[in-house]
């Protein structure tokens, strides 16, 4: 048994997963912010008054299905759902979009020459890349789109996570876990009388990963432990405080707090994990206040 650290997600913002998804909205003039669709132009939504035609909908829709029919992929069962999930990846796109125009957050075609100059060098030459877009179904001109798009959605994520990983209250904590409450309860009483916590967590702990360390969890930050009551324990009480038995779909754990910093440095492994969730935070608060209309 483990109470390992979770890893940090990998979902990424700049994917080709991202450029397939944007490339409708950037590349057709009714997405653009402040244009007006059609007057009997079918939608599928609205985004703050801003439309996304059903026409585009459809058209992503089946790219994407035909994207994992190439890779050999089943195609998924239902439908209807699949359609649901690509218009609200259509719809947090826009959004992020908007809230980059407020911003005034451009591309210049100088940057998106830059980036497809070093798309081209790693194709080996021009005519390999335009071969590539060919076979993806796209013109130079609407990959361009699609590529603003996504360095837009980069700006902006810049943006939003620049003070993500500042200032974080982090805890340093070691742990014991047994299998039963009695047990738990024993070795607690034994570090509070002045027995040697790490030599307990040696002799007793189930945590393969830490007891021979002593049972230290080393440092982390909320949301970051898999076991999240040994997490708050360990945020909530005070330094070298031994918790009570902590129950865990583990076992009883003992919990001590051995330190608590704030401006201790973040690593990157979990500088990116709060930022992807700083980020995230955001765009659900975008979705909360945004007026949205489905019409499908």
């Amino acid at each position: 048994m483990s109470l390992a650290l979770k890893r940090p997600s990998v979902r990424l913002i700049l994917g080709v997963a991202v450029f397939i998804i944007v490339f409708f909205m950037t590349s057709c003039s009714t997405l653009r912010v402040g244009a007006a669709p059609a007057q009997e132009e079918p939608l599928a939504a609205k985004v703050n008054g801003q439309p996304i035609p059903l026409a585009v909908l459809d058209k992503e829709v089946n790219r994407r299905l035909e994207g994992i029919r190439f890779v050999g992929d089943a195609i998924p069962q239902d439908l209807n759902a699949f359609r649901a999930m690509v218009l609200d990846t259509m719809i947090q796109q826009m959004l992020i979009e908007q809230a980059a125009q407020l911003q005034g957050i451009e591309v210049p075609d100088a940057d998106l020459d830059v980036e497809i100059n070093l798309m081209i060098e790693i194709a080996g030459s021009r005519e390999n890349w335009l071969l590539q877009l060919q076979a993806d179904r796209l013109t130079e001109e609407e990959f361009r789109a699609v590529l603003r798009s996504a360095l837009i959605t980069q700006k902006m994520r810049d943006l939003v996570t620049a003070s993500a990983c500042v200032g974080v209250e982090q805890i340093h904590a070691r742990h014991i876990l047994v299998a039963d409450e009695t047990t738990a309860t024993v070795i607690r009483d034994q570090i509070i009388a002045g027995a040697d916590f790490a030599g307990l967590a040696k002799q007793f702990s189930l945590d393969v990963t830490t007891r021979d360390i002593g049972g230290d969890l080393g440092w982390f930050v909320r949301g970051q432990l898999l076991q999240l009551p040994v997490e708050e324990s360990a945020f909530a009480q005070d330094i070298n405080s031994v918790s009570v038995p902590v129950k865990t779909e583990l076992g009883y754990h003992i919990v001590q707090t051995l330190e608590r910093a704030s401006d201790r440095p973040v690593d990157q492994e979990m500088c990116y994990r709060l930022s992807e969730a700083s980020f995230e935070a955001w765009l659900n608060e975008l979705l909360t206040q945004a007026q949205i209309e489905r019409f499908i």
